[in-house]
């Protein structure tokens, strides 16, 4: 497996990068997983929208899936009939998108452009060489943990979430964890719907993950820092999500 960051920006985008995204290939096999502000250009400088095979949206909030709406669009206008897009998430995700627009002919929009999959936290299923297993992780709206697992390799991923055992029970013996680590330290206002980077390395180190990977930073964030706070308690490999990173999933 191959992961390229599309975005690692939490809430928007810092001035050059993206909201969060990702983009998993495996035997030929492309799926997105999140799409939020201005991920669908870097997605773009990776492959053609239309080669694009799946999309997997963790949950609704517009920061993980506003892009959603120009790749309808890129697809719409496409000089060239493109096939259906599978695309998994909780519902309500393609309403938000749809909302976008004139309702009218929405529906027909959707269903030429998209082969819509609603997923309830806690689905499984099988897309190309993957098979997907899914869990609840707290937030503020329904969030499905991802894992992702091919050929004996397996990529856990979490949306946004706040600690749980959950993100230890969707990771456990990953090769790698790609989880959320919005802040250094807790927002008292908004309670525990995030995690710190300290947090996210304490999840990864007993989930018994091989390697964990940053992401979703609040713009302006000190990312030194923030690896700094997790190595502390994650001896791992520890990697930090920036646009274009690529990595190998078990190399």
């Amino acid at each position: 497996m191959d992961l390229t960051v599309l975005g690692s920006c939490a809430a928007w985008p810092e001035a050059g990068r993206a909201a969060t995204g990702f983009l998993l290939r495996h035997e030929g096999f492309t799926v997105a997983m999140d799409l939020g502000p201005g991920t669908m250009g870097n997605l773009q400088r990776h492959l053609p929208q239309e080669d694009l095979d799946a999309v997997i949206v963790s949950h609704k909030h517009l920061d993980h899936c506003l892009d959603l709406y120009p790749l309808t669009v890129a697809r719409v206008f496409h000089p060239e009939p493109v096939a259906r897009l599978p695309l998994y998430a909780p519902p309500g995700v393609f309403e938000r998108i749809a909302a976008l627009e004139d309702q009218e002919g929405v529906e027909e929009m959707r269903d030429k452009i998209f082969d819509v999959r609603p997923i309830d936290p806690g689905d499984s299923f099988e897309i190309g060489p993957f098979r997907v297993s899914t869990r609840l992780l707290p937030h503020m709206v329904p969030n499905a943990g991802l894992r992702l697992e091919a050929d004996g390799r397996a990529l856990a991923y979490t949306g946004d979430t706040g600690p749980s055992e959950e993100i230890e029970l969707l990771a456990h013996g990953a090769d790698l964890l790609v989880a959320e680590a919005s802040w250094l330290e807790p927002d008292e206002k908004l309670g525990p719907v995030h995690l710190t980077a300290g947090q996210a390395g304490e999840h990864a180190a007993r989930a018994g993950a091989a390697a964990l990977m940053l992401a979703h930073f609040w713009p302006g964030l000190d990312r030194g820092a923030s690896r700094e706070q997790a190595a502390a308690v994650f001896d791992g490999e520890l990697l930090v999500a920036e646009e274009g990173f690529r990595v190998r999933v078990g190399a």
